[in-house]
């Protein structure tokens, strides 16, 4: 999975976003125009599992889960579709009743 992958995300509160992710070695570094993204990864054959905490670097900035000013630890499944796409979903540890999609899309 190493590289740079754009991602197109949602959650069940109907709001949307997209952002970038570096892949590298296990780890994940990326963000978008309110957050930055900080975490691990594991691949497994296709699947793949990932805890990523998303914070605001902006004041009063809303996530796609409807909080404001808070940092958030996604934990998320998914799999490799080809080299270049892949497929994942999770929940917020603090907002288990909450779900989270991911399309990413390989461009390095």
């Amino acid at each position: 999975m190493n590289g740079l992958w754009t991602a197109e995300f949602g959650s069940s509160t109907g709001m949307f976003g997209s952002g970038v992710a570096v892949f590298r070695d296990g780890e994940i570094l990326g963000g978008d125009d309110l957050y930055y993204y900080v975490g691990q990864y594991q691949l497994d054959g296709q699947s793949f599992k990932a805890s990523l905490t998303i914070s605001p670097f902006i004041e009063g900035a809303e996530s796609v889960f409807k909080t404001v000013g808070t940092s958030l630890t996604l934990e998320l499944a998914g799999t490799l579709i080809d080299s270049s796409h892949a497929t994942g979903h999770g929940t917020p540890k603090e907002m288990p009743s909450v779900k989270f999609g991911v399309k990413l899309t390989k461009r390095t």
